[in-house]
């Protein structure tokens, strides 16, 4: 360096406030270790509060989402008689048109789910469905349609024929389902007695019957896994996302609540002889690849709710995040599914359900 300063001076340009390209000094190269290890420790600090602003900021987009699903419904609600549609029904053409009372149990046209009553009419759009928190945002329809975005290669998915990605049956339903209703609210398909299989039927809901419509779920999220809402069908995984879920247990016939007596009392939240104060949730570690949650022997099926956003407090550990709900009031809430089933805010009654269909008081019986 000197030498080279040398060299300038000589040759008159001493007065230069700038020094020749070939005298500037660069930097060492345990200089530069040391610049490139400081950016990576401030990467390292950033970072996870960068992932978590990220995750929030789907959060929110999931609970934008819901709210515009909440207002839909409203419009829907409005427009019919203050009753909630049915989870499902089986439709007899390829139209879409059903009767609750005459459905083929074969059901050779698919399935019509709730959300067809809202996105066929342009109530909600396909996208208000759906969570970017979801792997293609929500789980596919049980018969997907020609449409090979619509299925999940990667979990070989067939549908209710057992048909790979070639078939062209397509459910009445939107494209991506993210949200499951509450199986209190929206009834399942079987309206009659052939179809429950016991003296107990399904009934539309209307929106009156509901006490505390601010602390009563009308939707929850999916599980994050889509497996989770399907089952083994020969080769493949068939996608239940037509489907409920139901909280609710009878403390004298189980998940086969149908089979009840008209005046048998006996409801209650979850299964909880084997986790006692959980009523039933199993960890995350359990259920995070088990297929079979929402129609299963994974345990109640709110065991497919959602935990996949940040929170959860003491609970997020072992059972895993948060997830978004939307109440019959139409406002969004995010907390822990353990929170939402120790406070009963999945209904006080199996409102879908014909009989005596109080939820018990207390988890003793």
């Amino acid at each position: 360096m000197i030498d080279c300063w040398k060299s300038f001076k000589r040759q008159g340009r001493a007065g230069s406030r700038r020094a020749p390209k070939q005298c500037r000094r660069g930097f060492t190269l345990i200089e530069l270790l040391v610049v490139i290890a400081i950016i990576a420790l401030l990467i390292s600090i950033l970072l996870p509060s960068l992932q978590s602003a990220r995750r929030q900021a789907k959060s929110v987009k999931c609970a934008t989402h819901m709210r515009q699903v909440g207002q839909a419904m409203a419009v829907f609600l409005g427009e019919n008689q203050s009753k909630y549609p049915p989870a499902y029904v089986y439709p007899y053409d390829a139209a879409g048109n059903y009767d609750y009372l005459r459905q083929d149990e074969a059901h050779p046209f698919g399935y019509l789910h709730w959300s067809w009553f809202l996105y066929d009419s342009g109530k909600a759009d396909a996208e208000a469905f759906t969570c970017p928190e979801l792997g293609n945002g929500g789980t596919p329809r049980t018969n997907p349609g020609p449409d090979m975005r619509d299925w999940e290669l990667e979990g070989s998915q067939v549908d209710q024929n057992g048909s790979p990605p070639t078939s062209t049956l397509m459910d009445k339903q939107a494209p991506r389902i993210a949200f499951s209703g509450n199986a209190a609210i929206f009834p399942r398909n079987k309206f009659t007695q052939s179809l429950s299989g016991g003296p107990r039927v399904n009934q539309l809901v209307s929106d009156g019957w509901v006490k505390g419509t601010s602390g009563t779920i009308l939707l929850a999220e999916y599980f994050q896994n889509w497996i989770g809402s399907a089952v083994q069908e020969g080769g493949g995984l068939l996608s239940k996302s037509h489907r409920s879920i139901n909280p609710f247990y009878h403390i004298g016939y189980g998940t086969d609540e149908y089979k009840a007596p008209l005046n048998a009392p006996g409801f209650v939240y979850g299964d909880d002889q084997d986790q006692k104060d959980l009523y039933g949730i199993r960890k995350i570690s359990v259920i995070k690849n088990k297929s079979g949650l929402i129609e299963g022997s994974a345990g109640p099926e709110t065991n497919d709710v959602g935990r996949h956003h940040p929170g959860g407090g003491e609970w997020s550990r072992e059972y895993g995040g948060t997830s978004n709900f939307l109440y019959c009031d139409s406002h969004v809430e995010k907390k822990h599914v353990i929170e939402t089933v120790r406070n009963k805010e999945w209904g006080d009654r199996y409102y879908s359900i014909t009989g005596d269909n109080q939820v018990l008081n207390g988890r003793k019986y």
